[in-house]
């Protein structure tokens, strides 16, 4: 009578069923997703820290510089920002986003607003409105968009579009930081209002921890002033 194998049995009754694969599959996929974290925080080791100044030597404020790769990125979906609209200014003056990038214009004014951009091909239109609308305008596209209000002259600001999630705007001192960032090699854009519509390009090396850059502003013109669009006669009533 010939010894039975206990382990040889139990592997015999086990069989793939499709319950088992699926578990198998759901716990592999849990491990993998558990470990990648750990993986690009180990990838994401260096910090980029960059000082702005125009060819006087002055600190600039709202220079919005990223960081680029051979490859493009949209912003997670749903992802929102709030460009607001306070005492007859936006607020921020720069907004930079990434493309995809859902944005809210809040008016948070005692007077209504008609908000508006011609720069393509981002180019939208908020007729007058006051508060919050609950709509949200996209922004797909890479760029610098000009915003102004057909109501209200003084008010300008932009938005800067990037097609990467690594980026950063000046403060007041002239300074941005772009943290957790893989090491290697990058073109970095740089954009400020003082450049018009012209972007700033530059190969950088990035090395582990922290790397530091000041950069003089190439300055031969402005970003414009939207074009005003006619003013229909009612709109007229809400002038200040």
């Amino acid at each position: 009578m010939n010894a039975s194998n206990p382990m040889s049995s139990r592997a015999t009754r086990l069989r793939w069923t499709p319950a088992r694969l699926a578990l198998a599959v759901s716990a592999t996929l849990l491990a993998c997703l558990a470990w990648a974290p750990l993986v690009q925080a180990k990838q994401a080791d260096a910090r980029l820290t960059v000082t702005v100044v125009d060819a006087q030597g002055r600190l600039m404020e709202h220079a919005v510089a990223s960081l680029h790769s051979d490859v493009s990125s949209k912003a997670i979906p749903e992802t929102i920002a709030i460009m607001d609209q306070r005492n007859l200014q936006f607020a921020p003056t720069v907004l930079a986003i990434q493309a995809g990038t859902l944005v809210e214009f809040p008016n948070q004014d005692d007077v209504r607003h008609h908000v508006y951009s011609f720069s393509h091909p981002n180019a939208f239109e908020l007729k007058l409105y006051h508060g919050r609308t609950g709509n949200f305008n996209q922004f797909d596209h890479p760029g610098v968009v000009v915003l102004g209000c057909n109501i209200h002259d003084g008010m300008l600001g932009y938005l800067r579009v990037v097609d990467t999630p690594m980026f950063a705007s000046s403060d007041d001192n002239g300074q941005l930081a772009i943290e957790a960032v893989a090491s290697g090699d990058y073109q970095m854009q740089l954009w400020h209002p003082d450049l018009g519509m012209r972007i700033m390009r530059q190969s950088v090396s990035l090395v582990t921890g922290e790397n530091t850059l000041s950069v003089t502003l190439d300055e031969t013109g402005r970003a414009a002033v939207p074009e005003k669009k006619p003013v229909h006669s009612l709109q007229s009533l809400f002038r200040d």
